[in-house]
């Protein structure tokens, strides 16, 4: 049964659930997302997923060694980055935090990590640390590790973390590692939104300098919900026997599957083309916001992501993910801390990410720079919010949801994915792309 024929099913036999599917696919299709944990799925991965695998499930009650599927996914990750060991049991990232805590330290050991992350994953009485904070300086907008030196051997850390969601430049992953050495400190890199930048070789790959590397594999990756533990084959044993004692003993093999493509599948020149487009359609987008008058923090972006600073506009990041969102356009607010406890930044975190995996290059992303600029100069205009939510709707009908550009087996696209199901023919589409780009040049010069 195709896709049509199976909705067409749903929607007479649980028009409830039918409703909530319609709602779904009308704001991913109509509106553009800048979400940096989200991204579509792989087609081929999505296949796999919902494939007769699903009606397999394979435990490990008594078996702590991975065999067939999931020794062959392990396998892949392992020769994707290098690494010595991997675990892929664990579902999403902050259990695969949990199993780290567990596996390193010990109640009320010092934690070094930038933004205190992680420290959200300590909810129970066993998981109760002393956590110190480094972040960038609120003047320079950069990392100092000279200063993160400084607290290491100040605080003489057991553990330390850099997960860099907040922070999109590139940093001397070997200095961190031998830093970290130099305390007796293990070092942790969670590479979650970078993860594809590193496995595509478009960024350097913390892996040969760190004990724990973790990351999730539904966003930058493209595959189904899930997460990886990288580690050195010292902590191996120690790793993995956490993961079992703390429940993750059981996985199934559509997810599997699913694994197995999603890192065969970012093994590719293909999957490179895309990353390498992630990072200029960042830039780009970086352009058009400066362009604006936007002031753009850490100097710009090595990576996915753009962080947009509001404090010259005088707004919270929650106002002004509230007036894009009425636009159609959809952000992470966040506050954002420094090295300075008296100073942060309201933000919008934007990753390029999804928007990439649409199809959309570095015009639409400059374009995109300029259209989020004037929401936040009217956002308080409801008339004009209104009006800029057409242009941006007739960006985003203009793609399919997963552009055919990269995908690697075109038989298993679907409708809901293809950039054959538009809805718009492509001399329509290049007509109201040409008339969104003029309006734009004229909001620009007035």
């Amino acid at each position: 049964m195709d896709t049509e024929k199976i909705i067409s099913s749903i929607a007479a036999f649980d028009p409830e659930l039918y409703n909530y599917f319609q709602d779904e696919l009308q704001k991913q299709k109509y509106a553009l997302s800048f979400m940096p944990e989200e991204n579509y799925t792989s087609p081929v991965s999505a296949y796999m997923e919902g494939s007769i695998l699903s009606n397999a499930l394979m435990t490990h009650h008594d078996e702590k060694t991975p065999t067939g599927l999931e020794a062959m996914t392990v396998e892949r990750v392992n020769k994707l980055f290098g690494s010595e060991h991997a675990s892929i049991r664990t579902s999403n990232i902050a259990a695969a935090s949990r199993v780290v805590f567990y596996s390193l330290l010990k109640k009320g050991d010092t934690v070094l990590s930038l933004d205190c992350r992680k420290k959200d994953h300590c909810n129970s009485e066993s998981l109760q640390f002393n956590f110190v904070n480094f972040s960038i300086n609120p003047k320079e907008q950069k990392i100092n590790l000279d200063e993160v030196e400084k607290l290491a051997k100040e605080h003489k850390p057991r553990l330390i973390i850099f997960s860099p969601v907040n922070y999109p430049r590139i940093i001397d992953y070997k200095r961190l590692g031998e830093i970290a050495k130099s305390v007796g400190a293990y070092m942790w890199f969670d590479i979650c939104q970078n993860v594809g930048l590193v496995a595509a070789k478009e960024i350097p790959s913390p892996v040969p300098y760190a004990d724990v590397v973790t990351f999730s594999t539904h966003d930058a990756l493209q595959g189904p919900q899930g997460c990886v533990i990288l580690c050195t084959k010292k902590l191996a044993a120690q790793v993995d026997e956490t993961v079992i004692t703390t429940g993750h003993f059981a996985l199934k093999r559509n997810i599997l599957g699913a694994l197995a493509i999603a890192f065969k599948e970012a093994n590719t020149p293909k999957y490179n083309e895309y990353c390498h487009q992630v990072v200029l359609n960042a830039r780009a987008l970086q352009k058009g916001l400066e362009e604006e008058g936007m002031d753009i923090l850490c100097g710009g972006t090595d990576t996915n992501l753009v962080l947009l600073n509001l404090t010259k506009l005088k707004m919270t990041c929650n106002e002004a993910g509230a007036a894009l969102r009425l636009a159609g356009v959809i952000t992470k607010p966040t506050v954002l801390t420094t090295a300075d406890e008296s100073t942060s930044f309201d933000i919008l975190r934007l990753s390029s990410l999804l928007l990439t995996t649409r199809g959309l290059k570095e015009d639409e992303f400059y374009t995109l720079g300029h259209i989020i600029a004037m929401v936040l100069k009217n956002k308080n205009n409801p008339e004009k919010l209104e009006e800029i939510k057409q242009d941006v709707t007739d960006i985003a009908m203009q793609y399919p949801l997963f552009s055919d550009e990269w995908v690697t087996t075109k038989d298993v696209l679907s409708p809901v994915y293809s950039g054959g199901n538009l809805t718009v023919s492509h001399e329509l589409a290049a007509e109201r792309k040409k008339a969104v780009l003029k309006k734009i040049l004229g909001f620009m010069r007035k």
